[in-house]
């Protein structure tokens, strides 16, 4: 009986990103591993890190773009400078070979405030109709697919820690033969009733200040941006001269019943992508979702112990969440910027803050290094339950 062929790897081929660190990706990554951070008070947001003087016309001419919320804008603009840097130029994927996956809870909140506001205001006679569809859920997902023409198949992922599902499930796409390329994409924008319902939450340190696992931290700070991810089968883009960034390797899951359960769920998680990825060298980072929220940093530094195992103190882990604050959806993608850098360049970003960490027995990077990194970890927890793991690899390692 002949084997089935094995599904062809699936690379990451090009990176787009708008941050508060700025929009071109070495600038970016020399703040993170120079632990600079982009947080500052802000009116109305309390400390919080904002894309400055954001202008979504230098990077796309989009029918309509006025219409969308800022982070539909921001999405948008990290797609084009995606396609940029994976050399596509527009029409060179045909649409119906081109699909996307956006990671969307929140990215219609401030359109369809306004909306409401409107007709709230106005009455339902004076409202702009042109707002009431962008309200939805599932706008920004629609706004890209229709911005890029792609056709092969348009999903909305919705969640906290949807960035790394979004990714997961844009890989399985290619894999599965369903389109020849996939825009992977995460956005999140700062409001102020965000920001509100945070603090009342008693979710916002109230200081200002994340401190990732650091025993002092207090809550986490809002902060904003939008990553994309162009992802194809790493034989159609060497077939077209794109030797990729990276490969991603494994994908894991997990849910958590109950908080209690968050750390056994993140271990999960991180077993199941350990496992996907398949034999081979150790993972040389680990790039953690921490933000500074107690309970979330605490499952999490405890998830990662247990699925590293004796590996766990000889494991570098970061958190660029110190710098750039929590953009939710936007994390989980954002949080694979200094993984895709390890993996070229060894360089591995401190945790900004960092000098008291409350759960001992993990490698905590408290300066700025250099490692062997042919393989690297992302993880979210969030507070819903849901719990998410990546593996990055190297692609000389595949």
């Amino acid at each position: 009986m002949t084997a089935a062929p094995s599904a062809p790897a699936v690379a990451v081929t090009g990176l787009g990103v708008i941050s508060p660190l700025g929009d071109r990706l070495d600038p970016v990554l020399e703040a993170l591993r120079a632990g600079r951070g982009a947080l500052s008070p802000l009116p109305g947001l309390g400390a919080a890190a904002a894309v400055p003087d954001f202008d979504a016309s230098r990077y796309a001419t989009i029918r309509g773009l006025r219409l969308y919320g800022r982070p539909i804008r921001m999405a948008i603009s990290a797609v084009q400078l995606a396609l940029t840097d994976a050399g596509l130029a527009p029409g060179a994927i045909p649409a119906e070979e081109l699909g996307t996956v956006t990671a969307c809870s929140l990215g219609h909140l401030e359109t369809l405030l306004e909306y409401d506001r409107s007709v709230a205001t106005q009455g339902p006679m004076r409202g702009n109709p042109a707002l009431m569809p962008l309200g939805l859920p599932s706008s920004p997902g629609a706004a890209v697919a229709l911005s890029f023409g792609a056709k092969a198949f348009s999903m909305a992922l919705a969640g906290a820690g949807a960035g790394l599902d979004a990714l997961g499930l844009g890989a399985r796409m290619l894999s599965a033969g369903r389109a020849r390329a996939c825009l992977v994409v995460a956005s999140f924008g700062l409001s102020p009733e965000l920001s509100l319902a945070a603090q009342r939450a008693g979710w916002l340190a109230p200081d200002g200040r994340p401190l990732p696992f650091d025993r002092r931290r207090q809550g986490a700070a809002l902060g904003e941006g939008a990553v994309a991810l162009v992802l194809e089968r790493l034989p159609d883009a060497r077939a077209r001269g794109n030797a990729g960034r990276a490969l991603v390797a494994g994908m894991g899951g997990s849910f958590a019943p109950h908080p209690s359960d968050r750390a056994a769920a993140l271990a999960r998680a991180c077993q199941g992508a350990l496992s996907q990825a398949g034999p081979g060298p150790a993972v040389g980072l680990v790039s953690a979702g921490a933000a500074g929220v107690v309970e979330l940093d605490r499952a999490e530094a405890l998830g990662l112990l247990a699925a590293l195992g004796a590996a766990a103190p000889g494991t570098p882990v970061t958190a660029v969440k110190a710098c750039l604050g929590e953009p939710l959806d936007a994390g989980g993608l954002l949080q694979c910027l200094p993984a895709l850098d390890a993996l070229r360049s060894g360089q591995l970003p401190p945790i900004a803050g960092l000098l008291e960490p409350e759960v001992p027995g993990l490698g905590y990077l408290t300066a700025p290094a250099r490692g062997d990194v042919p393989r690297a970890l992302v993880t979210t927890t969030t507070l819903d339950g849901a719990c998410a793991a990546a593996v990055l690899a190297r692609i000389d390692e595949r």
